[in-house]
Parts: C-alpha cells; sequence; structure tokens
C-alpha cells in the first residue's frame, strides 16, 4: 500500500500538534494579550503622534504605556480600595450602633405598609426587622469576602498587568508588523482580510466607546448624585450602576430607581426626588446624546449582542470579560458580515 502526500500529511499533524500545545503554553497569557491588542489599537494613533515628535517608537510606546496606567490601573485601585471602605463602614454601623440601623429599618417597614399594594403579598411573614438586618448583614459581609479575595489575587493581578503592559508596548512597536504577518498566512482573499480587520476596529472601537465609557460616565455621575444626597456607600452603587448600564433600555436605572425610591420611602424626600429627577433626566438620556457623538460612524452592535458579549465575557473570563467578550463577539461579527459577502450570490439564490 502506498500513502500519497505521506510528508504533507506528516508536516500537518505535527503543525497542528505543536499549535495544540502552544495554545496551552500561552493559554495564561491570551487575555492579557488579547486587551492589550485593544489597547494598542486605541491609541495607534497618540503613539504615532509621539514616535514623530520624539523621533523614537520605543520612548513614544512607554509614554502611551504610562498614560494607560494612568487612565486605567489607577482609577480602579482607587475605586476599589474605596469600595472596600464602604462595605466595611456598614459592617461597623451593625457592630458599633445597631440601634441607629434598626430605627432606619423600621422607618423604612413603616413606609411600605402605608401602600395598599403591599398589604396584598403578606409581607409580614418574610419581612421583618430581624430578616432584613440578616439579609443586609450577609450582603455586606458576602460582598467583603468577594472583594478580599480579589485583593488576595494580588500578585496575579500584578503579573497579569506586566503581561498587558509588556504586549502593549511591543504591540505599539510591531503590531502592524504582526497583523501583515497574520494576512501572510491566512488564506482569505486579501479584500476580505481588509473587510475583516475595516469591522472589526470599527465594531471594537464602537463598542468600547458606546458601551464601557457610557458606563463609566453614568457610575460617575451616579456616584456623585448619591454621595451630594446622602446615599451610602455612594461609590459602590456607582459602580455596579456603571456595571448595569450594559443592559439594553433599562441599563443603570435597575439602581437609581429603586434607590430613589428607598430614599422617598425612608422620608428623605428631597433628596429621592433629586435622584429620580437627575436619574430620569440625565442618567437615562445619556445613552441617547452622548453615545451617538461618542460612537460616531462606528458600526455599533445590537445592544442584546452587547449585553450577551460583556455578561458571557465576564463569566468565562472574570471581569476582563468586560472588555473581551464583546472584542470576540465583534470578530465573530465581522466574519458572518465575510461570509456574506463571499456567499452573496448563492444565498440569494437559495432564498428567492
Amino acid at each position: 500500500m502506498q500513502l500519497k502526500n505521506y510528508n504533507v500529511y506528516f508536516f500537518f499533524f505535527v503543525l497542528i500538534a505543536i499549535t495544540v500545545v502552544a495554545y496551552f503554553i500561552m493559554q495564561p497569557f491570551l487575555v492579557p494579550f488579547l486587551i492589550a491588542a485593544v489597547l494598542a489599537h486605541l491609541f495607534s494613533p497618540l503613539h504615532g503622534i509621539l514616535s514623530k515628535f520624539l523621533k523614537s517608537k520605543g520612548l513614544g510606546s512607554v509614554l502611551v504605556c504610562l498614560l494607560v496606567a494612568l487612565i486605567i490601573i489607577v482609577p480602579i485601585f482607587v475605586v476599589l480600595s474605596l469600595v472596600v471602605n464602604e462595605i466595611q463602614d456598614v459592617i461597623n454601623r451593625f457592630t458599633t450602633d445597631p440601634e441607629a440601623v434598626k430605627s432606619t429599618i423600621n422607618n423604612f417597614s413603616g413606609s411600605l405598609t402605608t401602600l395598599p399594594i403591599f398589604h396584598l403579598f403578606a409581607p409580614e411573614k418574610f419581612i421583618n426587622e430581624a430578616s432584613i438586618i440578616s439579609a443586609v448583614k450577609s450582603l455586606s459581609q458576602n460582598a467583603l469576602t468577594i472583594l478580599q479575595s480579589a485583593y488576595q489575587g494580588v500578585a496575579h493581578f500584578i503579573f497579569v498587568t506586566f503581561i498587558m503592559f509588556f504586549s502593549l508596548f511591543y504591540l505599539l512597536i510591531d503590531g502592524h508588523r504582526l497583523v501583515k504577518k497574520i494576512m501572510q498566512l491566512s488564506p482569505l482573499a486579501d479584500k476580505y482580510e481588509n473587510i475583516l480587520i475595516a469591522k472589526f476596529n470599527s465594531i471594537t472601537r464602537a463598542t468600547i466607546k458606546g458601551t464601557i465609557l457610557i458606563g463609566i460616565i453614568q457610575g460617575t455621575i451616579g456616584s456623585i448624585l448619591f454621595s451630594a444626597t446622602g446615599v451610602a456607600s455612594p461609590v459602590f452603587f456607582g459602580v455596579i450602576m456603571m456595571i448595569s448600564s450594559v443592559i439594553p433600555s433599562i441599563g443603570s436605572g435597575l439602581v437609581w430607581l429603586p434607590v430613589g425610591v428607598v430614599m422617598l420611602l425612608l422620608g428623605h424626600t428631597t433628596e429621592g426626588i433629586t435622584i429620580l429627577v437627575v436619574g430620569g433626566l440625565v442618567i437615562s438620556m445619556i445613552d441617547n446624546l452622548v453615545q451617538p457623538k461618542l460612537v460616531g460612524k462606528d458600526t455599533q452592535m445590537h445592544p442584546l449582542l452587547i449585553l450577551f458579549a460583556t455578561l458571557g465575557g465576564i463569566a468565562l473570563f472574570g471581569f476582563s470579560g468586560f472588555i473581551v467578550g464583546p472584542m470576540l463577539m465583534s470578530l465573530f461579527v465581522a466574519l458572518w458580515d465575510i461570509y456574506a459577502l463571499e456567499f452573496k450570490g448563492q444565498l440569494d439564490n437559495y432564498n428567492k
């Protein structure tokens, strides 16, 4: 029996086997590398300007990395520290002044009982002072445990951050060469590779600007609003607003609306009305007013895809999935767009 093209089969077998091994070797670094690739794309224009001004790509890359650290890493540490302090303050309040907490809860329960619809659900069976205190304690302790666990992973975070900035430094310098090499090895036609790159870049920019930046803006405004109206743990609620902003239609309203209603029920009428008015007229309108200017002509994914990509990315990759998820989904959308272009004639015939 004679094997034809034996050397070709053997080469591809070895190639696939080595590629699989290389994947497992690179797997711990893939997420920080992907984040670095997104950042390199976003900051490449600035890197080009700095490189020309300083006449050095390496020095320009260093300055961009420092700028990214100031914009991203420092605020993350500051916000996490504030959130941990706020949760710790809530727990200390329970232990040092339980009577004041009980009084607040009693006022809240009394306000609820004045609502006619409240009695339809027989709330006295499951809503009382003891159950509310227990639930709040449990929530605070669990939240603090999660954040403490995050701090315990500081070594891992530092390692991942180092890989991300190390990758960002070289991607800013040689990223275009890497793209050309991938295009050279890809069997796709150059026109489709260019479409894929353009679509991927456009959707990624639009998703980051239209989702992440909007979330940061809404969360920041929410934190300032809660702090000004005397809401406990304003930074914590602001972070929750930022995360919930990815949910289509409702978004950050999942936070500011209940907070405003609770403030009204606690008797803080002016503060509650202020939260509801600012939330309804300012925060909820940011999507319609700010987002189009941020996104511009970039192609944005459907809000439902953004939601699935963000939440699924967080579930799969951790907090970094907030960026990686939408980026991979944008690649998915771009590939299907290429498929629609390549087989347009056949698809038109099949769908007659």
